[in-house]
């Protein structure tokens, strides 16, 4: 893993288009992502090009670059301290926890007399981060987030991503992927925009669909690819015939953003809501209204029975004009503060619905964090350059097992890391070992079984268990052997002292000396901590060892005492025949 962040400072391509329309993966994109370890939140924009898809999600990047959503958390704080409260669990702590949250907004914010805020600098950046440079071919060289272009033709092109911190949850990283244009009259057929709306459905768990006006039948074409969904997805292996309808579960929520939109929201003469809008012109049209256009209203009900269905879970915003008309062209580089209010207020209300999405991206429960999204994203791509079906079981198949091998590495690592930290305090006792054998155990399978999935024959758990076992046999070996060599060196220290006296015990009396000294060896050897198992086996080893030296020791003190005893019966001898000659010459 490496030390640096894994979340990049600017958008990324990651799906690319070649020439002959199909899709490839960028290799620098797919390391980036494969290095992020967090589940996934992932939010992807569609919709027809140059409808400022690009300027939405720049929002979404990151809370501390939008200007007025940290003016009022200013505001709420600034409040709190002049009437004397105190945040959170009312303590000093919490306090200051929370103004570090607004401190750097310090700089760029001044009261007025009124007790509103307003930026200090002159030239007050908008709600996109600072210019990024990129060597893209095909896009500005210089960036602020995703690139937003004031032309009539598409600036995205193919899918870009940015994985960025999630400004609620640090717990969760929010990818956004920004889909090229669709309903470009440069790119080569309808084919490439279904299956670029395609990759967007199925990545991502919260869809964004732009659109400029109105929600009718123009504003809604690109949505009604979901009409199609069924001829470039299956949810089964080899079940081309699937039910359209049995797709559904794996779609993401959806979130419609009208653009530019000047009507009234009204209603049959009442006022109603951004969602009361959507819901209406998602109804079907009512069999009394239909003579005369029956095959006609036909085919509209089926699309909106088909996209009620598949999108059960739904959300509007209606978007006022951001500026004049005439500064659009100029939208990424004008600052919040120029911005209308009404179209900044629902712009907040969009961002922080958004990122109060609790949901991580998932097929089949299957939580993607970056490595499984980009499997996940390889397998669609492989799909759409064969020109087959994306199987999503057979995805699911897949990431499961690359989610289980993934959690039983992770596993095996924090047991081998643990099982490290014992590993220096060699020779132990082996209960000693098996007892924090067993507690390394209990946390790699905690590990296992909270990134596991589906696992349901226990396969990859037994080769986890088979694992731990075959290292700890490993360790216990290693354990013997220090144990062995530790006692060894023990030993050879004690019997130093006999080795200097050897030539000593040469005489007679000196295998009672030689006893006296052995003793002692084996009183200090027993003293002796931290020798391990082999404590024993290894004394009887040197017993062993040394028998052959004792044994001569013995004899030398048999012999020796033998010839002294002679000797002795000799002078004793020699001294009664001395006494008799005196007492006969007397």
């Amino acid at each position: 893993m490496a030390t640096s962040s894994p979340y990049p400072s600017m958008p990324l391509p990651f799906i690319m288009t070649d020439d002959s329309g199909r899709f490839h993966i960028n290799k620098d994109t797919a390391q980036v992502l494969g290095r992020i370890e967090k589940p996934l939140v992932v939010v992807a924009i569609a919709g027809k090009y140059r409808t400022g898809k690009s300027f939405l999600m720049n929002r979404l990047a990151a809370e501390e670059v939008n200007p007025v959503l940290n003016r009022h958390k200013m505001h709420a704080f600034v409040t709190k301290r002049s009437e004397g409260q105190s945040s959170r669990n009312h303590t000093e702590e919490a306090d200051e926890e929370e103004f570090a949250d607004v401190r750097s907004m310090v700089k760029c914010w001044s009261m007025r007399v009124d007790g509103q805020f307003e930026q200090k600098q002159p030239k007050a950046r908008s709600a996109l981060p600072k210019p990024l440079q990129t060597r893209e071919i095909g896009v500005s060289s210089t960036m602020s987030g995703f690139s937003l272009g004031n032309t009539v033709q598409s600036h995205t092109k193919g899918i870009w991503i940015w994985p960025v911190r999630h400004p609620r949850d640090e717990r969760k990283c929010l990818l956004l992927l920004d889909t090229e244009g669709l309903g470009d009259v440069e790119k080569a057929n309808e084919e490439h925009d279904i299956w670029l709306f395609v990759m967007a459905v199925l990545l991502s768990n919260i869809l964004v669909y732009n659109t400029v006006g109105t929600l009718d039948h123009s504003g809604l074409e690109q949505l009604l690819y979901v009409k199609d969904m069924a001829q470039y997805v299956q949810a089964r292996v080899g079940s081309r015939k699937d039910n359209p309808k049995n797709l559904d579960k794996y779609f993401p929520s959806l979130i419609i953003c009208v653009r530019d939109f000047t009507l009234t929201l009204k209603l049959n003469g009442s006022p109603c809501t951004a969602d009361d809008y959507m819901e209406h012109c998602f109804k079907i049209r009512k069999p009394e209204n239909q003579r005369g256009r029956e095959d006609e209203n036909k085919s509209f009900n089926k699309e909106r029975d088909i996209m009620c269905h598949y999108f059960k879970k739904r959300k509007c915003f209606m978007f006022p004009m951001p500026v004049n008309s005439e500064d659009l062209s100029k939208l990424e580089n004008i600052p919040d503060r120029d911005l209308k209010p009404d179209f900044l207020k629902v712009a907040n209300e969009f961002t922080s619905h958004i990122h109060q999405e609790v949901k991580y991206k998932n097929i089949d429960g299957v939580i993607l964090t970056g490595q499984l999204f980009l499997q996940v994203a390889e397998l669609y791509v492989a799909a759409q350059r064969s020109g087959d079906m994306v199987c999503i079981e057979n995805t699911r198949v897949q990431v499961v097992q690359l989610a289980n091998l993934q959690a039983v590495e992770d596993a095996k690592e924090l047991y081998l890391r643990k099982m490290e930290v014992i590993e220096v305090q060699f020779p132990l006792k082996i209960s000693q070992l098996h007892r924090h054998h067993e507690g390394c155990m209990d946390k790699a399978l905690d590990l296992f079984y909270s990134h596991a999935v589906l696992d349901q024959e226990h396969k990859h758990e037994k080769e986890l268990m088979e694992h731990m076992k075959t290292t700890f046999l490993k360790l216990g070996t290693q354990n013997k052997q220090r144990s062995q060599e530790t006692c060894r060196i023990r030993l050879k220290k004690l019997y130093c002292l006999v080795d200097e006296t050897y030539q000593g015990f040469m005489q007679p009396g000196g295998f009672r000396k030689y006893q006296a000294m052995m003793k002692k060896i084996e009183e200090d050897y027993y003293k002796t901590t931290g020798l391990g198992d082999e404590m024993e086996t290894m004394y009887k080893e040197f017993l062993e060892q040394k028998k052959e030296s004792g044994n001569a020791i013995l004899i030398v003190d048999k012999t020796l005492t033998s010839f002294q005893q002679q000797d002795m019966e000799i002078a004793e001898y020699i001294q009664q025949v001395y006494a008799s000659d005196q007492d006969a010459h007397g």
